[in-house]
């Protein structure tokens, strides 16, 4: 639950008001992207150099929030990634 629920939360913050209130900033959807992919990518610093590829997702997850218009498809793939791969780490 918690996976499916981060996966949720991190998609209305970072894909949901990051996106609308770089957009409102800098007045350009790309950029404002681009912005959000890089503060998500910030956010997971922890995971090191991992936190390039985090943020190449977080670029994606907008990329696919902004054509479906929808948080929802994000949130659905962002919640089976993490539980998928907390499934995989707990049986290796």
């Amino acid at each position: 639950m918690l996976s499916a629920s981060a996966g949720f939360a991190e998609e209305l913050v970072f894909r949901g008001y990051l996106t609308r209130r770089f957009s409102a900033w800098t007045g350009n959807t790309a950029l404002a992207i681009i912005l959000q992919a890089i503060a998500f990518g910030l956010a997971h610093g922890f995971h090191g150099k991992a936190m390039i590829a985090i943020a190449a997702q977080g670029w994606l997850l907008g990329l696919l929030a902004d054509w479906r218009q929808s948080l929802r498809p994000g949130m659905l793939a962002h919640g089976l990634q993490d539980s998928i791969g907390n499934v995989v780490a707990f049986f290796s």
